[in-house]
């Protein structure tokens, strides 16, 4: 419980005291800076979900293995109804589907949408601009 408290401040005080500064420091900065800024924090941030899919699949197999949910061993914070048997299985699997899912989607976020917006950015980049007035449509 203490190392959550302190995990909750430390990221309060970052996002309190770093939000601002990075903010600034990105305004200074050119374009293709700030876009790889923008691709490396995305990339980060969503890949650092696949630790956590890991965790969850191997969560589900030692309760398929062992049939009960939670499995032997588990620590956990209140008295927790125990499943054994098919029940346990079930659920154990449905850990493990749900770890897959939130490994592809960690996945897809983390490598492919920085990708994306890289080739949205340098799409626009290389898009000629047009330096003739747009027509007024209201008839003046």
């Amino acid at each position: 419980m203490a190392i959550l408290a302190v995990g909750l401040l430390l990221g309060s005080l970052l996002i309190l005291w770093g939000l601002p500064w990075g903010t600034r420091y990105l305004q200074r900065q050119g374009p293709e800076t700030t876009l790889r800024v923008v691709q490396v924090v995305i990339a980060v941030v969503f890949l650092g979900l696949v630790p956590f899919s890991a965790y969850l699949y191997r969560y589900g197999r030692r309760a398929v293995r062992s049939r009960r949910m939670p499995p032997p061993g588990t620590r956990v914070v209140r008295d927790t109804r125990v499943f054994e048997g098919d029940a346990a299985v079930a659920r154990g699997r449905l850990a493990m589907a749900m770890a897959g899912i939130l490994l592809v989607l960690s996945l897809v976020g983390g490598l492919y949408f920085p990708y994306r917006l890289g080739k949205l950015f340098r799409d626009r980049q290389s898009r000629p601009r047009s330096t003739t007035p747009v027509e007024s449509t209201d008839g003046n």
